[in-house]
């Protein structure tokens, strides 16, 4: 690609997020997983002692990252490349036991669980004031995905998308991780591409529109079939025939991620696999 422009969005400790025109860019530390549209490093000091601020100019390109204010220089000529697209995923099918792995995914929710997750969806504990919000508007989500109806998807959408506090809220995560399951399951079961497309840019731009703009820029890449590298692998792990050990362990990576993000979104792959896949679904 040429070199393009855009602004820092946002500058945590572990992570810098980039406006531009192709959409949210994320400069990571190595604390993080690899995610669409964005470079994983090595920093030696949190991201805002370089002193870098909201508001200031980033020039990308395919060589180098920077921050001119600030002097952030990040040279990018000898990174590695990793596909995180759906779309070129391989080998994925159903495997005959497919319901021993869902159990195994469920377990690592249970064992993960937090006060405030989304837990309760799919499991006996105490609901709260999220859970109960979105459990009795689950049903239409699942029945407009098995039907394939956009129009079904942007009203079960519609009312999911934006609940929970932060720039990220609970249900845009859970959101990310049907979508992720939802396609995974799709590739499996030989639909195109293309076809899967059709519903998970309904979803993600509806849920955009009516969620946090960070939130809304990750629930877009992931309705393009773009996401992060723990959640590609862990799909790619339910979906064949590796040991239950590997599916738990990948599983594990995405619960452990802090803030209870990462189990709302292990979460939504569950939700997907098994709601999306049943002889007699129950919801």
């Amino acid at each position: 690609m040429s070199t393009y422009s855009g602004t820092v969005y946002a500058v945590y400790p572990d992570a810098i997020y980039c406006n531009t025109q192709i959409g949210m860019v994320s400069i990571l530390s190595n604390a993080h997983c690899l995610s669409p549209f964005s470079a994983v490093v090595s920093s030696t000091k949190p991201f805002p002692r370089y002193e870098i601020a909201e508001g200031q100019e980033v020039l990308m390109g395919n060589e180098r990252i920077e921050i001119p204010e600030s002097g952030f220089t990040l040279d990018i000529s000898q990174a590695t490349d990793y596909d995180l697209s759906l779309d070129s995923i391989r080998a994925v099918f159903l495997p005959n036991d497919f319901d021993i792995r869902l159990r195994h995914i469920l377990r690592v929710i249970e064992t993960n669980a937090k006060k405030d997750d989304l837990t309760p969806l799919v499991t006996d504990e105490r609901p709260n004031e999220y859970s109960d919000i979105i459990k009795p508007l689950l049903p239409a989500l699942h029945a407009a995905f098995r039907d394939q109806s956009p129009s079904e998807c942007r009203e079960a959408t519609a009312a999911i998308a934006g609940i929970g506090v932060g720039l990220i809220p609970s249900s845009d995560r859970l959101l990310c991780g049907y979508m992720a399951g939802y396609g995974a399951l799709s590739a499996a079961l030989g639909r195109t591409f293309s076809r899967v497309l059709e519903m998970t840019r309904e979803l993600a731009a509806t849920a955009a529109a009516r969620t946090t703009e960070l939130s809304g820029a990750f629930l877009l890449q992931c309705g393009e079939g773009l996401i992060s590298e723990d959640l590609f692998v862990l799909v790619r792990s339910v979906l064949s025939d590796v040991p239950y050990s590997t599916l738990i362990a990948d599983a594990n990576r995405i619960a452990a991620l802090p803030l209870g993000g990462g189990a709302d979104m292990l979460i939504g792959v569950y939700l997907a696999l098994s709601r999306l896949y049943a002889v007699n679904p129950i919801d």
